[in-house]
């Protein structure tokens, strides 16, 4: 029993060190001099019960989880930023699953849209593995609001 404890103590340490730390929005930012970034996940049905979300970063640093229809808007300064996703393993951040690098405009308001979806079903003798594909990709201010 003690050495349950002990795994899943240096699992909640390993997984605390794996996010790089939290994404802080710089203090100096006023109206004129930073861009909105909104990340959305679609509300599809396919994975929504699972209670593990994956995970966003800006530059390496976490900004959050998302759950099926959720969103996340952080405030950054303008020039050039990575956004990327990992998938979550366990509850901690897993495989990169999606990363875009793009320059950022002052003043502006950009969207991202992460969708998990239904792939395939891959048989194996009398049982079967089901796949699906991630994307990270730039869209609209229509698609966010209907969050497709």
């Amino acid at each position: 029993m003690r050495i349950y404890f002990i795994i899943i103590v240096l699992l909640s340490l390993f997984g605390c060190a794996a996010t790089g730390g939290k994404y802080i929005e710089p203090k100096n930012l006023d109206n004129t001099n930073f861009s909105h970034i909104t990340i959305y996940r679609t509300d599809v049905a396919y994975h929504s019960l699972n209670p593990e979300n994956p995970f966003f970063y800006l530059d390496g640093k976490l900004v959050g989880k998302l759950g099926t229809g959720n969103s996340v808007t952080i405030k950054v300064a303008p020039g050039e930023h990575t956004l990327s996703s990992k998938e979550s393993i366990l509850f901690m951040p897993g495989s990169e699953s999606g990363k875009l690098k793009g320059k950022f405009e002052a003043g502006k308001k950009y969207y991202f849209r992460y969708s998990k979806e239904f792939a395939n079903v891959i048989p194996i003798g009398t049982g079967f593995i089901m796949s699906d594909s991630t994307t990270l990709q730039p869209a609209t201010k229509e698609n966010f609001q209907e969050k497709k």
